[in-house]
């Protein structure tokens, strides 16, 4: 262990923590103020942390603890109920960032697994900022908060699917082999025992823990499940995130679901998620970026314009008016945790380039900033016309 490790270490939570509290203090993502961190600490401004094997470790397990809450937070039933209203958009809010994704980054590269990745990529929301700007201008329980927060969700959850075809199909490809038939057989394996054991096992278990006199282990277990769902998905080709989402879908319906939520949180946010973000901005030189300035300035553009426009369209679709659809598609702009796990994932399995991760973090801040700027617009500028009448 590097001597200067711990202190390190000690540096990031710190200043982590003051950062965070100021983002929330400007009404900005806590993220943005730890990604700020990074850079600041990083190559791109002071060079004092470079990140050690244990911190890109700790950060690993941040992520796994990241997409678990996001699983637990994952309501099937509501998804369902409210299906009707935030499919649409949120269809609408993949298929066009998607395409313009991976038309800019096919017409720069001519790399179609490149391409893919950036996609995926465009397709993710982070919906922390515009929930908070709804709040604030008392909003978040109109139709468009409710139609906003739905459809995030369905998008995730469709990025995420997206991810982990791509990624299976792509597992053994590094071999020279084009035979698709076994990754897919891998992602179907996995799909099917994660639903027998998530079904039919997990719940059973932890409904006897207390019979047993284990409860008071249920976080430990909780974590184990975890890593074990996370191993189980990278043995079959998939990305370990996967897994741990699935694991958080599956305990969410457990009657432990609010105490391992505020156990996973306290300790996933005291530690390792802040320490994943810094370790973002700790890993690239921002000033050193060799992509075009043309493809940057593109890619955050696309990335905002698709939202708005596709999620717009699916609003309107189901009949939402003009001003909206314009709302519901200004409040999915944000990109956030899932567009840079998916970015730092797919940098690891050597899918992308550098400067990929590099676009990303520009594009997140940008979008966190022009976020509440168009919403507040366009719920304070702009002239309502007919829709007094809540759907």
């Amino acid at each position: 262990m590097e001597s200067n490790l711990l202190l390190h270490l000690a540096v990031i939570i710190i200043l982590a923590k003051l950062l965070s509290a100021l983002s929330r203090k400007f009404k900005q993502p806590p993220v943005i103020g730890l990604l700020l961190l990074g850079v600041l600490l990083g190559p791109t401004a002071l060079n004092l942390i470079k990140p050690s094997e244990v911190i890109v470790w700790l950060g690993k397990i941040g992520v796994l603890f990241l997409l678990f809450e996001a699983g637990m937070e994952t309501d099937l039933k509501k998804i369902r109920s409210d299906s009707r209203q935030a499919f649409l958009p949120a269809l609408g809010g993949v298929l066009l960032p998607f395409a313009l994704g991976f038309m800019l980054s096919y017409f720069f590269s001519g790399n179609l697994l490149h391409s893919l990745v950036v996609g995926i990529i465009f397709t993710a929301t982070s919906v922390s900022v515009s929930v908070m700007t709804l709040l604030d201008l008392g909003k978040f329980r109109g139709v468009e908060g409710r139609c906003i927060v739905n459809a995030a969700i369905i998008d995730d959850i469709i990025g995420i699917l997206l991810l982990t075809f791509i990624f299976g199909l792509t597992a053994n490809m590094g071999s020279g082999s084009v035979n698709f038939i076994v990754p897919l057989l891998k992602i179907v394996a996995f799909f099917i025992l994660a639903l027998v054991v998530g079904y039919f096992l997990l719940n059973p278990f932890f409904l006897n823990l207390q019979r047993l006199l284990l409860d008071n282990v249920v976080l430990a277990l909780v974590i184990a499940v975890i890593f074990l769902y996370s191993w189980f998905a990278e043995l079959t080709g998939l990305a370990a995130i996967t897994g741990a989402y699935f694991a958080g879908i599956f305990i969410g319906q457990t009657e432990y679901k609010t105490s391992i939520q505020n156990g996973i949180t306290l300790l996933g946010k005291s530690l390792f998620v802040d320490i994943f973000f810094v370790g973002l901005g700790l890993e690239f030189n921002l000033l050193e970026i060799e992509a075009e300035p043309l493809y940057l300035g593109l890619f955050i553009i696309l990335a905002i314009v698709g939202k708005i426009i596709g999620c717009g369209t699916g609003a309107r679709l189901i009949k939402f008016d003009y001003i909206r659809s314009l709302r519901i598609g200004v409040g999915m702009i944000p990109r956030g945790e899932v567009a840079l796990i998916v970015a730092n994932m797919a940098l690891q399995k050597d899918m992308i380039t550098h400067d990929i991760i590099s676009a990303t973090i520009l594009m997140v801040i940008c979008t966190a900033i022009v976020t509440p700027v168009l919403l507040k617009y366009g719920f304070t500028r702009v002239i309502r016309k007919s829709f007094e009448k809540e759907l």
